[in-house]
């Protein structure tokens, strides 16, 4: 089944929108249903919310077509009436169309919504994908079952709640010798019976700081809040920004070439010890987990399912570091993420949906290059459960740029 909605997800952006224009589009037909060469054709206005929403004339634009095709495209226009670009593509794969509102000067203004970032798929389902390792699946059991056989000390600090009806636990807990620890919060109601709260396990996205205390999803669920790079997650900005220029500098791209010394190994490590932990209490309910986060925070939700069978939900938004070998194995567009190694192929994302069994919820968008459209096609393909797939027109990474933008929905296979 699918379908294509106006998404009310977003419909609250325009009365925030800090700028007045903004760009929408859309194209002729569902965007992931185009076969190899069939025209695709955009249409795409530039409005004015302070006018009614009604076109906004007089501005000049300029746009740029790329694709996994390899070819480049780009024109000029003004904003007078909507903008239409008819191309296609020769090969499976992904159409980029770019859209800026030119300045006085003749350079794009930089307005958070005053571009368009959307795009295009032909014939997605037969989009090259790397193979897995020959290994992966026994390289991957051992090393949980050597987690889980290893000991582990914990250290949990009951911290001053904000909310009277919630508890809010800092943890530590180890994993291999010489490793950094799994650290975050855990949350649950004060007066929650024994065997009774479902689990969230939430894991953040790219970036050192703070990890956020989510109040508000602990109400009627145990939340277990996973910090990035196994750091103390309450501690003063300096602390924060050592992290980023010396202890952990180039995290996620060194090491690249060593199984257990490159940084996603230790992230999903911990990621498997705080559930491990997490299990562990007698308020959870023995039965219900989900995983959840958005870019490298939807990867460590993936790889968080894809090694622990007792997870029963995962949901991911604009997972990173899906089809690394797309760029350097197949030419399409790249992200921004680690150059290719056979050593990644064990954490590439997209390989490891394979081993997520349970229902799945991915949410992409078609303007995201720093998580490309199709490696998220690839990574929903090999979901091994039952799986839906929300597409969202005119969405770079994680924002959308017109107020009701185009959604598409998948709970199957896209053919």
């Amino acid at each position: 089944m699918k379908k294509i909605i106006f998404a009310a997800f977003c419909a609250s952006i325009l009365p925030l929108f800090a700028e007045s224009l903004y760009f929408d589009g859309k194209t002729d037909k569902n965007p992931v249903l185009y076969q190899v060469g069939e025209p695709m054709v955009f249409t795409i206005a530039l409005r004015d919310k302070d006018a009614e929403n009604e076109i906004a004339k007089g501005h000049r634009i300029t746009w740029t077509r790329l694709g996994d095709d390899g070819r480049t495209e780009k024109g000029n226009a003004v904003s007078d009436q909507p903008l239409i670009i008819t191309t296609k593509s020769e090969k499976p794969g992904f159409v980029w169309i770019k859209v800026n509102i030119l300045d006085e000067n003749g350079n794009p203004r930089k307005g958070i919504y005053e571009n368009f970032t959307g795009g295009a798929g032909a014939e997605v389902n037969k989009l090259q994908a790397d193979s897995l390792p020959d290994d992966f699946k026994t390289f991957w059991d051992a090393e949980i079952q050597k987690l889980h056989s290893t000991p582990y000390t914990k250290k949990i600090t009951e911290i001053a709640s904000r909310d009277p009806a919630v508890k809010v636990l800092k943890f530590e807990l180890s994993t291999f010798p010489g490793d950094r620890p799994a650290t975050g919060y855990i949350l649950y109601p004060v007066d929650a019976a024994k065997k009774s709260l479902p689990m969230l396990v939430n894991f953040t996205g790219y970036g050192f700081h703070k990890t956020n205390i989510p109040y508000s999803a602990s109400k009627k669920q145990l939340v277990v809040e996973v910090t990035r790079q196994g750091e103390e997650p309450d501690r003063e900005p300096e602390y924060y920004k050592n992290l980023q220029t010396v202890e952990m500098k180039g995290y996620c791209f060194r090491n690249n070439n060593d199984k257990h010394k490159n940084d996603f190994y230790g992230m999903y490590m911990r990621g498997q010890r705080a559930m491990q932990y997490a299990e562990s209490l007698d308020l959870w309910n023995g039965k219900d987990i989900t995983t959840s986060g958005g870019s490298m925070g939807a990867a460590q939700s993936i790889a968080a399912a894809a090694l622990n069978p007792k997870v029963t939900r995962c949901t991911a938004f604009i997972p990173w570091v899906a089809d690394l070998a797309g760029k350097a194995k197949f030419k399409r567009l790249g992200g921004w993420a680690p150059e290719y190694t056979e050593t990644l192929r064990y954490f590439d994302t997209a390989n490891l949906a394979s081993r997520v069994k349970c229902p799945a919820e991915i949410t992409i968008g078609l303007g995201d290059y720093i998580c490309p459209p199709s490696g998220q096609m690839i990574l929903f393909r090999n979901l091994g459960g039952k799986k839906t797939l929300k597409i969202r027109q005119n969405m770079g990474h994680g924002r959308c740029l017109q107020p009701n933008p185009y959604e598409v929905i998948f709970n199957e296979e896209i053919r």
